[in-house]
């Protein structure tokens, strides 16, 4: 059955989508629903280190061992082995993977003990030819823990995930792609809610750097006919300047929340006239 505080932390997880919090939220609402006590996320790359993207192991120790794992140990690790020969999105039990006498090795001491973990299972996510790893664990080997939970909520987890990681690769580990996609989306809708589709792509090249004998060759315009176009274009954002246009340009993305979608001039305090 699904609690009240579900709701609140899958809240928290879609309000957070394309912003720096939501490795945070959607590893947290994962290790509640498991019962983890411990919550570990990283990116796995065939052909690249794992990059980290939420921890909350903080103890000296337990960080020396996981940068000991994101330098090399990685490759001793029977999740990433996984990740190398299996596709599949799931939810993995250490034990279910492990080589026989993993537990005795000197990998499974080392690591295992600066981490003090008596549990462990993981939830693969792949994203294209990457995957995002989360590793739940316990300390305590009496605490009742949960992980079949996981599996029904794997297409809502997915779902979520990818709409944060259009891409995930060594270059962009943290969702940046989705806020990159994001910006991008939003320059072109700049101005949509005032200007005409031809002037909001006049806006768009003049925010380019292109003057107006440029702009009249990419439309088979005069000069004259781009600068009337330029001057009502002006008038309708209420500026006077290309500087003005830029200004009102970076405030509006700024006040723009990364989910959103549309003209960014909404989210601007000022009326635009006319």
């Amino acid at each position: 059955m699904v609690e009240a505080a579900d709701f609140e932390q899958i809240a928290r997880c879609v309000d957070s989508i394309g912003t720096p919090d939501f490795p945070r939220a959607i590893s947290r609402y994962c290790a509640a629903l498991s019962g983890a006590e411990m919550v570990y996320l990283s990116a796995l790359f065939r052909g690249d280190k794992p990059a980290e993207l939420y921890s909350d192991h903080t103890g000296a120790s337990e960080r020396a061992a996981l940068q000991m794992y994101l330098d090399v140990a990685y490759l001793l690790d029977p999740f990433y082995l996984h990740f190398t020969r299996d596709r599949r999105d799931a939810v993995i039990r250490l034990d279910d993977i492990a080589p026989d006498d993993f537990r005795k090795s000197e990998y499974y001491l080392q690591f295992y003990e600066s981490l003090r973990l008596e549990q462990e299972w993981g939830l693969m996510l792949h994203i294209g030819e990457a995957a995002l790893f989360f590793s739940f664990a316990v300390r305590d080997s009496e605490r009742v823990t949960t992980p079949e939970q996981l599996v029904p909520a794997l297409p809502l987890i997915s779902a979520l995930v990818h709409r944060h990681w259009t891409v995930l690769s060594p270059e962009r580990p943290d969702g940046a792609g989705r806020l990159a996609a994001h910006l991008e989306a939003a320059f072109e809708a700049f101005g949509s809610s005032v200007l005409s589709p031809r002037e909001s792509e006049i806006v768009r090249m003049i925010l380019r750097g292109h003057s107006s004998k440029a702009i009249a060759r990419e439309f088979g315009n005069s000069p004259e006919t781009i600068k009337v176009h330029r001057k009502r274009v002006y008038a309708k954002l209420g500026v006077v300047s290309q500087g003005e246009l830029l200004s009102m340009f970076l405030d509006a993305l700024s006040r723009m929340p990364a989910t959103a979608s549309g003209d960014p001039l909404a989210y601007l305090d000022s009326d635009i006239p006319g």
